[in-house]
């Protein structure tokens, strides 16, 4: 399938990447789930990839710190970051590093929704 957006998600929470990746295809886009930063970027996708849909706090690379290593290699691909934490001014740190959109868990699925289809079109 070369040429389809590929939507990576990467949460170290099993349940929540499978439910993420079954919503994603479920709207009809290619999805591919990752337990950690650094296996998504060993896995090398990064070229096909459309968007990338991150925890924060992971062990070893926080999503905080992918979004910046990305914005560092130039990348245009956007990425959306959820989290559990409730610290104040983590939603500023997130859009801060580069993300286009910060989602709370749980997630709002209509809002996540909507913000994936508005990223996708662009």
């Amino acid at each position: 399938m070369a040429g389809e957006p590929l939507i990576s998600i990467i949460d170290d929470d099993q349940a929540m990447r499978s439910a993420l990746v079954r919503l994603i295809r479920s709207l009809g886009y290619i999805a591919r789930g990752f337990a950690s930063a650094e296996e998504f970027i060993e896995a090398g996708v990064m070229p096909g990839c459309s968007c990338v849909i991150t925890d924060v706090q992971m062990p070893g690379m926080s999503g905080i710190h992918l979004t910046m290593l990305l914005a560092e290699r130039q990348s245009q691909v956007p990425v959306i970051l959820i989290t559990a934490r409730t610290e104040p001014g983590l939603e500023e740190r997130a859009l801060a590093s580069g993300a286009v959109a910060f989602f709370r868990k749980p997630i709002d699925t209509t809002a996540f929704i909507d913000c994936l289809e508005m990223v996708m079109r662009a």
